[in-house]
């Protein structure tokens, strides 16, 4: 993914505080990373950047729909999120980038950071893990439940097993 300057904070000449930003995510954004859950959608995000000497402390809150597609019919539909994260970053005297987790380490040399990261993967940690029409403003396409449906393999559990294996299973009681 190449930086996109939009989502650049230049830390250096931020004031020591609060300091606020405003972005509008959509498909453009997302265009960006190749293998997203998440293709599209319409997102807010707020990040109150709190300066510190030593570190950053960044509030996100993030609202708005991604668009995501149902896992049984595959029609996309909008789904709502809304969100808040806290990442902490803190300046280090070593001369690469470290991540742990839940403090990101950045080399004191630094003068700006790369929240589009950040915004990516809080955004499709938001996505459902099991995603479906049900229960949303629209329900599934019905031709293609009907295809499914006519694709489906029946299960038959009353299956004859092998007289050979029935005399197997009685071996271990003797």
């Amino acid at each position: 993914m190449k930086a996109n300057r939009e989502y650049i904070i230049p830390f250096v000449g931020l004031n020591l505080g609060n300091n606020e930003f405003e972005y509008s995510i959509d498909r453009k954004f997302f265009d960006e990373y190749e293998y997203s859950l998440v293709k599209n959608g319409d997102i807010k995000v707020h990040l109150t950047f709190n300066k510190h000497e030593t570190m950053f402390v960044l509030d996100f809150h993030i609202e708005g729909t991604i668009e995501v597609t149902c896992d049984r019919c595959l029609a996309p539909f909008s789904h709502e999120i809304d969100t808040t994260e806290q990442q902490i970053i803190k300046l280090s005297d070593a001369e690469f980038e470290d991540d742990n987790g839940d403090i990101i380490l950045i080399s004191r040399g630094a003068y700006e950071y790369d929240i589009a990261p950040l915004i990516y993967e809080y955004i499709n940690l938001q996505a459902p893990i099991i995603t479906t029409c049900d229960g949303k403003q629209n329900f599934c396409d019905q031709a293609m439940l009907d295809k499914l449906n006519k694709l489906r393999i029946e299960d038959d559990s009353e299956t004859k097993t092998d007289p050979r294996w029935d005399a197997l299973k009685n071996f271990g009681d003797n």
